[in-house]
């Protein structure tokens, strides 16, 4: 097989020019029997070939998946401002302080410059498919795909920050019409974010239906990221996740009821070229545990998110603080992965390592051939999470029959007990009792999404009790730091404020 990385530049005088896309490089399979890896400048119009559309798209992809593999992606962020996992304070990255929202110092980069880049970069596949292609500008699916990425990528953008500033993309993006001036100067507020979202899903459920309409055949024939059927379902799946978010649950239930209970779409690793960003920190380097969050308590028969001990408390109590290294024994159980595995003891080495082994079916942690690694895949956009969705809405009108319904119909995927109807709506607490309506709610989309940078949005939206009456994982690290802000989401990064003259980025500590 023949790969080809590099850079693509544009050297036309088209109108609203594209200099460069730093970092984005494109995987071409291109059938030959050699491996051959060639890294430079790629000029655009020698880009715009029908047999090179499927690398390129292929190429696209990655800078999407880049903000869930990488060891400080998206997880990271989110993860450390929640409940999703124990970091215990040792990281050189800094990025602990996350953990207790004090931002004190805006976050340096990633992934604020990743997660443009892959919005950018899914604009841009559609420019330049949608030429090669003008044909079937309506219904080819490396179109549809690209958009698909684009939506995925704004949608992110929308869940982690608290606002952003829109310069990438043909015409600096999707909704900004022929007349508007873009001004560096402004940002744009979480709304304005999603709404991007939802239109960019849009167009990729057009594409796609046309797609499926017209009987097109699958790209390369690999139906895990090009089938337009799955793209289709996506897109539905997509544009229910970011008007959920806007508030438009009209929209979010009529799209969300479109996909299939069973239904799950990833953005997909290639072997060779990426990994999993929590495989390096939980096996590799041993910074987080799933020791003492939320999860570890509810796990045990939780076949959505299985997790494996990798060390345990002598004692047969469950600590409720950190203890001495020698306190802490080796089960065993984490030699599967030879080079990484058999660490049983968290950074610090006064917390167990627990770890977190999401299923087959769920990827994360397990590629499709069944073995756990550090190339596996994020799922995007599930059929169950769309269940919760219009459980939420049945919830909010009321009706906890229906709302223990939704939610059993997605257990039921895993072939999980079914839950009884709730006996009263409830409210949201820290720490979780599983006892009302709104405290499963909360639970089932925590086990269902756990690791996969969703946590923020929904503390945000609920205005979670975990963040108002300032809880935390980390006793250690509270201690060290005090007690965390209020912080519903992250401030712009520094890599904005140092190369955005016009922004004004003031500090944000307190």
């Amino acid at each position: 097989m023949k790969k080809t990385t590099g850079r693509i530049m544009r050297t036309s005088g088209r109108k609203n020019p594209i200099l460069a896309l730093p970092g984005f490089a494109a995987v071409f399979a291109l059938g030959a029997c050699v491996d051959t890896q060639i890294t430079g400048v790629i000029v655009e119009d020698d880009i715009e070939d029908p047999n090179l559309m499927v690398a390129f798209v292929r190429g696209i992809n990655s800078e999407l998946h880049d903000n869930m593999r990488d060891f400080s992606g998206v997880w990271w962020y989110t993860g450390s401002a929640t409940d999703d996992f124990n970091n215990d304070g040792v990281s050189t990255n800094g990025e602990e302080i996350l953990e207790y929202r004090n931002y004190s110092d805006r976050p340096g980069n990633f992934p604020w410059a990743q997660l443009h880049e892959a919005a950018w970069a899914g604009y841009y596949g559609v420019d330049v498919t949608s030429r090669v292609f003008a044909d079937e500008s309506n219904s080819h699916p490396l179109i549809a795909r690209s958009w698909l990425i684009s939506g995925w990528a704004e949608r992110m953008l929308g869940e982690i920050f608290c606002e952003s500033i829109y310069n990438y993309g043909p015409g600096a993006g999707a909704l900004m019409g022929p007349n508007d001036h873009y001004d560096p100067s402004q940002t744009v507020q979480i709304d304005s974010i999603m709404r991007r979202s939802v239109n960019a899903m849009q167009n990729a459920l057009a594409v796609a239906e046309g797609a499926v309409a017209a009987g097109a055949a699958t790209p390369d024939g690999d139906a895990r990221i090009f089938d337009p059927m799955k793209i289709m379902h996506a897109a539905h799946g997509g544009i229910a996740q970011a008007a959920m978010l806007l508030g438009d649950w009209d929209l979010a239930v009529s799209h969300a009821a479109q996909v299939p209970a069973d239904f799950v779409l990833y953005s997909h690793a290639d072997p060779e070229v990426e990994d999993n960003g929590w495989f390096d920190v939980s096996f590799q380097n041993d910074d987080f545990t799933l020791w003492n969050t939320p999860l570890h308590r509810v796990f045990p028969d939780d076949p959505r998110a299985p997790w494996v001990k990798c060390g345990d408390w002598r004692t047969d109590s469950l600590r409720t603080t950190h203890g001495p290294r020698g306190d802490i024994r080796d089960t065993g159980r984490c030699d599967f992965a030879p080079g990484y595995g058999g660490e049983f003891r968290a950074e610090s080495n006064s917390m167990p390592l627990y770890s977190s082994l999401k299923s087959e079916t769920e990827g994360l942690l397990t590629r499709p051939d069944g073995e756990t690694g550090e190339d596996a895949d994020f799922p995007m956009v599930r059929g169950t999470e769309m269940l919760l969705i219009r459980a939420e809405k049945a919830l909010m009108d009321g009706n906890l029959a229906q709302f223990a319904d939704l939610v059993n119909q997605g257990r039921a995927v895993y072939g999980m007990d079914p839950i009884e109807t709730p006996m009263t709506a409830g409210a949201l607490e820290f720490p979780n009792a599983l006892d009302d309506a709104w405290s499963i709610l909360d639970g089932e989309r925590y086990v269902l999404m756990h690791l996969e940078g969703r946590r923020f949005a929904d503390m945000r939206r609920w205005q979670h009790p975990y963040i108002t009456e300032g809880h935390f994982v980390n006793p250690r690290v509270r201690a060290e730091n005090g007690p965390p802000r209020v912080a519903w989401c992250m401030p712009i990064a520094d890599i904005e404020c140092d190369a955005n003259g016009d922004i004004n980025c003031p500090g944000v500590g307190g």
